[in-house]
């Protein structure tokens, strides 16, 4: 079943040629000549290559045909990348009629010109005359007719079976909860259109017919629809036809092939406009939406809550129709599997569990992935096996691709969605299965391997880079289904994904020997067509492929730690990538300037302290991945030459001393993750900052390290230095806070990127105050500053419209960030319009935001500064003043290092009070009286998503969380207080050191929407305190909604709380440090729901009387399933 895809081979091939015809190389010996004979050659057969692609071949004589003809054209690409590689590497410098040729070495050890070009006329045409004997061999190859010389089928005309509603299914299995979704949606009458459709997506076998049958027959979906219809699309989408089937369809079967044009739309329309309709279109492979439109049109007109339900192997088909929903089928479940793999191949549930089939057929099932067709599939296979663990291990073994499978299997069915990709995304999809299954691929990775191999072809926009033309490859091949559990970050770029195992079969039937994987144990052998390879074992490094094998790929798949491998791969001259990662390798050798092939090259997370300077000998070089490798001192001085080089990743090398001179030569690159400065004593060595602004094809990310050895701005930056020009999306400046200097305020001042940034980060600045340049970076999304023991004040960044993310951590002297106010002297009614997340760590010093009117001027001194900060601690006003952060935006104060930000706010209806006074609570209740608007309320009809409130605009009662932190001065909680929080569902009270009293009883009967109460760190504390006397006054019968409980650090608790008893909802109780607690109290069994109890370092007495079947409390606490008592 392996396709042979040469296309992307000629078209390299092509490229070749027309690029040495144009430059004019090699003017003697005819080898101009030669080359546009061959070019005349290639062209012959490049149609006939490429229709072929198109088909589905079967014919044995066709196959080996193209298997011959496989062979010569790899050679010959081979071939003239050599000699455009050498081209490359003695450029020709024209000056009038005399030419120069640079002194290198010469291809083949020659040092003759004349003899190089002999002998290169003469391959070129050894190359022609093969090509000319194979296609002389088949000339008379048709692309249709029938007197059997035809290339094959093709695959739009390939026959597809018609279905029906009606086809009795014995074995659905694991489908219930799909068929419940998708008969809400259909019975689901609040659309705006009269019409709405709803695609079911998923790959071929998922049983997405199998879904929409039973959906269609079901009683409620009879009874809601007046028209149900069901057609059978398939590969051809003709909407004429499609139309015919429909009316078909409501006339019970009447064939009406002479119905066209208008007469056909008028029988549509009778039998759908006005009415309401199921349709369900079955079978859809359409991608173009102009048909679909032409489609659409007529079935808009149905009744109110008219549905089409469509089924679908992609996305992007999906995406044609433009729905807002769709609905992604998902694989069975190991216990459905199970069910439907036994009742395929007969067993009995004591059958297989009496002879351990059990867990075989567990391993045999993940191959199939939770696919009904191919647990089918290989069920019936399973039937004709014995029932012996021999057998059933010999079958699990084999992979499914392998298994011979009848045209209605799984492998059969897949197939057909991989003959409807085009040619350049098959070479693609198959070059995946390189990599193990269940392998997190990375995107870029494979981009820059696809690229390396020539599948990647420019458009004829020269504008649009290479990398973004992979990039739509992938998404195309995600949107048909090819890929799936992607990863995304923050911004929606995938970052990782897989490929479901059955794809991976998929693409290993289809790369046949093309692609090669050899495991460690080295069962399979190279066969001589094999052009890639993977290897989970770097001892096929040594010696155990011939020399000169025709590899193009080279794929170290597993992370083994080896120890001190040497790296040699000179025998594989026609590698295009290689990829040796976490191999542990210490030394290089210098034979890798050999293979002058190489397109990429990734030997990240190894051991080796430099690369030899024979790497400047891999001209054609576009990816050079070097990150994590810990041990690398130094870059050669020969990567410089590598003019085509695109993408250089030398993050996370910490031994790295500097960028090597001359960095600006490579103005190619279109990523530099990192670039290190040098030191004053390597000046001669190290490329400077100025270096940069050469690159101006950077436009992905940059990190610039080491910045405080720019000891002063002339030195290491020019006035004029314009790295504002470089269009990067992400920028990181890093400083080591060790060694910040003066400097570092200029420095951060010439670094002024350019105005489309999208992401900052500042490390390790020692400057006061960060340049005020950041504050007009519109487009800057994520903002990331950290890493300073220094007082530092941030410019205001309220006002950056498209700012997502902010991250402070690690800030020590930080006490204020500044918010933007108008001309009125007011905040603006738009602060922080698109903030999603901020996140704040290691801050002890933090107080909050503040208007910029607060500041009426900037001190530049030290001294200055340290008295506004003692004058701004003595100001207890502006403890009334809040942030307000509006619930689109996710908080997160880390409190794991005990240094997280002491301030309040608001996020939505949460209010956290942390160092206040009791003062603030009395403005609590005061509001309460005077019947306040809440903030959050008022200015939900606001864009701003942070603003600073008056603490006397705040109403409790809508509050549904509290949090009061580290009130000094609290000596109880008022009884008011909890009056007025009759939404409260979450409270929290901790480090409040002269707290004496919690009225328990009020908490009960007041705060009645309550499930979560921590009680923490309040060593003055009594629980039992001012509570005699409520406990006969409890209201009768309330179902109190308290489920979590948490008293931490409680020392001087002796007791559980009495009111604890009438949590009849409580399902979790944690006590931690309270170390005064040493029995239950009787009641407790009488909390039947709980479900988990937690007790840590209480005290041994509590702990012994706790202890299992034994303890005198066990009885007590024995009902509770999850219990956990740690050591006192």
């Amino acid at each position: 079943m392996a396709d042979l895809i040469l296309g992307s081979i000629v078209d390299s091939i092509t490229e070749h040629l027309v690029s040495l015809i144009a430059q004019q190389i090699g003017l003697t010996c005819g080898v101009k000549r030669e080359l546009k004979k061959l070019q005349g050659t290639v062209s012959a057969i490049a149609a006939l290559l490429r229709e072929a692609e198109k088909r589905r071949i079967e014919a044995e004589d066709v196959k080996d045909w193209l298997q011959k003809l496989k062979v010569v054209v790899y050679d010959a690409d081979d071939l003239l990348d050599d000699f455009s590689t050498e081209a490359l590497r003695r450029p020709i410098v024209a000056g009038g009629v005399k030419r120069v040729l640079n002194e290198v070495r010469i291809f083949l050890s020659s040092s003759n010109q004349l003899v190089y070009a002999c002998m290169m006329a003469h391959r070129v045409k050894e190359i022609r005359e093969r090509i000319d004997a194979i296609k002389s061999d088949r000339s008379d190859f048709k692309v249709e007719g029938n007197d059997g010389n035809t290339l094959g089928i093709s695959v739009e005309n390939q026959p597809r079976p018609e279905t029906s509603p009606y086809e009795h299914e014995r074995y659905v299995v694991g489908r219930d909860e799909d068929i419940k979704e998708v008969i809400k949606f259909l019975l689901n009458p609040d659309f705006e259109e009269n019409v709405s459709i709803l695609p079911i997506v998923g790959i071929g076998g998922l049983g997405k017919t199998t879904l929409a049958r039973q959906v269609f027959n079901n009683e409620s979906i009879k009874e809601y629809f007046s028209v149900k219809l069901w057609v059978c699309v398939s590969t051809n989408f003709d909407a004429e036809e499609i139309m015919r089937k429909i009316v078909r369809e409501s006339t019970l079967g009447k064939e009406h092939r002479d119905l066209k044009g208008a007469e056909l739309i008028r029988k549509v329309r009778e039998e759908l406009d006005g009415k309401k309709f199921l349709l369900v279109l079955d079978d859809v492979w359409n991608e173009n939406r102009s048909k679909w439109l032409e489609l659409e049109g007529f079935l808009m007109n149905g009744a109110k809550g008219s549905k089409i339900l469509v089924t679908t192997r992609h996305l992007r088909v999906a995406k044609t129709m433009k729905p807002p929903p769709y609905y992604e089928l998902r694989g069975l479940l190991e216990d459905q599997s199970l069910a439907l793999l036994m009742r395929m191949a007969g067993k009995q549930e004591h059958e297989w569990k009496t002879q351990n089939l059990e867990e075989i057929a567990k391993e045999i099932l993940k191959k199939c992935a939770g696919v009904p067709l191919a647990i089918k599939t290989i069920g019936r296979l399973l039937v004709f096996l014995r029932d012996t663990e021999e057998d059933w291990l010999n079958f699990k073994d084999n992979d499914l691709s392998t298994i011979n499978q009848e045209e209605g299997d799984i492998m059969p069915s897949l197939k057909l969605s991989y003959d409807f990709l085009p040619s350049h995304l098959k070479q693609c999809f198959a070059y995946c299965c390189l990599f193990p299954k269940d392998y997190e691929l990375d995107p870029s990775e494979l981009i820059h391997l696809w690229m390396a191999q020539g599948f990647i072809k420019p458009l004829g926009n020269r504008k649009t880079q290479l990398e973004d033309v992979g990039h739509d490859y992938f998404m195309e091949l995600l949107l048909r289904s090819f890929f799936q559990d992607i990863e995304e970050d923050p911004d929606g770029n995938i970052v990782r994904c897989k490929m479901h195992d059955l794809m991976h079969d998929l693409a290993q039937s289809v790369a046949g020997d093309n692609c090669i994987t050899i495991d460690s144990s080295h069962e399979k052998k190279l066969p001589q067509g094999a052009r890639h390879v993977s290897t989970n074992d770097l001892v096929v490094l040594k010696g155990q492929f011939e020399k000169d094998r025709r590899i193009r790929s080279l794929l170290f798949t597993n992370e083994k730690n080896y120890i001190d491998i040497y790296l040699d791969v000179s025998c594989f001259r026609n590698l295009r990538a290689l990829r040796v990662h976490m191999a542990r390798i210490t030394v290089i050798s210098s034979s890798i300037g050999k293979l002058k092939h190489m397109r990429s090259l990734d030997l990240s997370w190894n051991h080796f302290q430099y690369l030899p300077n024979s790497i400047s000998g891999l001209c054609n070089l576009e990816t050079l991945n070097l990150r994590g490798c810990w041990c690398l001192e130094r870059l050669p001085r020969g990567l410089t030459k590598l003019v085509n080089l695109r993408q250089l990743d030398v993050s996370e090398c910490p031994e790295l001393t500097h960028m090597p001179r001359g960095i600006g030569n490579l103005t190619n690159l279109q990523m530099l993750v990192a670039f290190k400065v040098g030191e004053d004593s390597i000046r001669d060595d190290a490329a400077g900052l100025n270096e940069l602004s050469k690159l101006t094809g950077l436009r992905k990310g940059l990190t610039i390290e080491c910045l405080e050895r720019v000891r002063s701005v002339p030195s290491g930056l020019e006035a004029s230095f314009p790295i504002e020009k470089l269009a990067l999306q992400s920028l990181k400046l890093r400083w080591h806070y060790i060694y910040s200097t003066e400097a570092d305020a200029e420095v951060l001042e010439r670094l002024r990127p350019h105005p489309d940034l999208k992401k900052l980060s500042i490390v390790a600045y020692g400057g006061v105050q960060p340049s005020s340049w950041i504050s007009q970076l519109h487009k800057l999304v994520e903002f990331e500053f950290r890493n300073y023991f220094g007082r530092v004040h941030l410019p205001p960044l309220d006002q950056l419209p498209s700012l997502k993310r902010i991250f402070l951590f690690s800030l020590s002297e930080l006490q204020w960030i500044e918010l933007s106010e108008s001309e009125s002297g007011t905040p603006p009614s738009n602060s922080f319009p698109s903030l999603e997340e901020i996140r704040l760590k290691s801050l002890p010093k933090f107080r909050g935001w503040e208007r910029r009117r607060t500041r009426r001027r900037r001190s530049s001194s030290r001294i200055e500064q340290d008295e506004e900060a003692i004058q701004e601690e003595e100001d207890d006003d502006s403890l009334l003043m809040l942030p307000l952060f509006s619930h689109k935006v996710k908080v997160t104060i880390d409190v794991s290092t005990g240094r997280c930000p002491k301030f309040s706010y608001m996020h939505g209806q949460k209010l956290h009070l942390m160092k206040i006074s009791t003062r603030i609570i009395k403005q609590l209740l005061r509001n309460v009286t005077i019947r306040h608007a809440s903030a959050s309320s008022s200015s939900s009809s606001s864009s701003s998503r942070i603003t600073l409130i008056s603490l006397s605009s705040i109403s409790p009662l809508p509050l549904t969380r509290l949090t009061i932190s580290e009130a000094e001065d609290l000596e109880h909680l008022p009884v008011e207080l909890l009056q007025s929080l009759p939404s409260l569902q979450s409270l929290a009270v901790s480090y409040c050191p002269r707290l004496k009293a919690l009225p328990g009883w009020a908490i009960l009967r007041y705060l009645t929407a309550l499930e979560s109460l921590t009680i923490s760190n309040c060593p003055e504390l009594d629980l039992s305190m001012g509570e005699s006397g409520y406990q006969e006054d409890m209201p009768e019968g309330p179902a109190y909604k308290l489920r979590e409980l948490e008293f931490l650090g409680i020392g001087k608790m002796k007791t559980l709380p009495w009111w604890i008893q009438h949590l009849t909802n409580l399902e979790s109780l944690k006590i931690a440090y309270c170390n005064d607690l040493n029995a239950f109290p009787e009641w407790f069994p009488q909390l039947t729901s709980l479900k988990r109890l937690h007790i840590c370092l209480c005290g041994g007495e509590l702990r012994r009387r706790c202890r299992r079947n034994i303890g005198e409390d066990w009885p007590k606490i024995s009902h509770i399933p999850d219990i956990n008592v740690s050591p006192p």
